[in-house]
């Protein structure tokens, strides 16, 4: 498979992976932040931003950065994050994980019935 298809794959793979029965979010914030200190998280969003020069793209890096830096703000001062107000995006979310869940559930059982051949 070419670069590329790898990548775009592990990134929809991701969203997969929440429907899996072992999931645990937190253990991908941790390893998040272990990982990338905020300033490496800057300077990736950086570096993705010169390769590609888009306004949208500058812009959704931005708010990210912005919402990554806000959370981990949030958490060092343990601020009770479930007074975010996000009704409605919280819908559009929910609506595109049961739509990869279905999607998930279908590749599922496809490897379940192809492993049982």
């Amino acid at each position: 498979m070419k670069p590329k298809c790898n990548s775009i794959l592990a990134l929809e793979r991701t969203i997969y992976d929440v429907h899996q029965s072992d999931y645990y979010p937190l253990k991908d914030i941790e390893a998040l932040w272990k990982q990338y200190p905020i300033g490496m998280i800057k300077d990736h969003i950086i570096e993705l931003q010169s390769t590609v020069n888009s306004d949208q793209l500058s812009g959704f890096s931005i708010d990210l950065l912005r919402a990554l830096a806000a959370y981990l703000t949030a958490h060092i001062n343990k601020l009770d994050l479930s007074q975010i107000a996000l009704l409605h995006a919280m819908e559009t979310n929910k609506n595109e994980l049961k739509l990869t869940k279905e999607i998930s559930d279908f590749f599922h059982r496809v490897s379940q019935s192809n492993a049982n051949s």
